[in-house]
């Protein structure tokens, strides 16, 4: 019911990167995620907005607010793409939001791994992935929850953003490869 996985630099494989990866190419009705930065590698973008487009349920979870400058504006830089491909994205505005939790089809994710290059590939994360449905369901109860403290993205309004605004996302992706 429960399995328990960590990963860093001294392991041969990018065991957290290849759960999330599984978790996301492996959804076929509900894909729900809540990470405070988001900075993916080209492959789990493209994973997620393949998920999209195929009909599952993709909601993004984010901080409203930053924390970290350059991480937020890199984060956002991402958000165009997945917004045109139907992932639909959620700013959290009950304060900094700093679970990392992935719900696909009845099994969640849990742990201190973001959905970034750095806690992927880099950093020492653990993570426990469940196929407990009683405590996905109740995951999945508290996101909703979390939703109805957040603000959906809207595409038309986000390509209609300041002009210092995409000079900032821009900012952001050019440094995201160091963060």
């Amino acid at each position: 019911f429960l399995q328990i996985v960590s990963s860093g630099p001294d392991t041969d494989w990018s065991a957290i990167f290849l759960g999330y990866f599984s978790l996301i190419t492996s959804a076929r009705k509900r894909l729900w995620i809540t990470t405070p930065y988001f900075v993916p590698d080209g492959s789990i973008l493209m994973a997620l907005k393949t998920a999209a487009l195929n009909g599952v349920d993709v909601r993004l979870l984010l901080p409203s607010k930053p924390d970290h400058f350059i991480v937020y504006w890199a984060t956002r830089s991402n958000l165009d793409e997945l917004l045109a491909s139907g992932v639909r994205v959620f700013c959290y505005t009950g304060g900094f939001v700093h679970a990392k939790i992935v719900l696909a089809d009845g099994v969640a994710s849990v742990g201190t791994a973001n959905m970034d290059i750095r806690s992927l590939e880099i950093n020492f994360e653990v993570q426990s992935f469940i196929y407990d449905r009683a405590i996905t369901a109740r995951l999945e109860k508290d996101f909703l929850n979390d939703l109805g403290q957040s603000k959906e993205l809207d595409l038309h309004r986000r390509r209609h953003r300041p002009l210092y605004e995409r000079f900032l996302e821009s900012t952001g992706r050019l440094f995201s490869s160091q963060l």
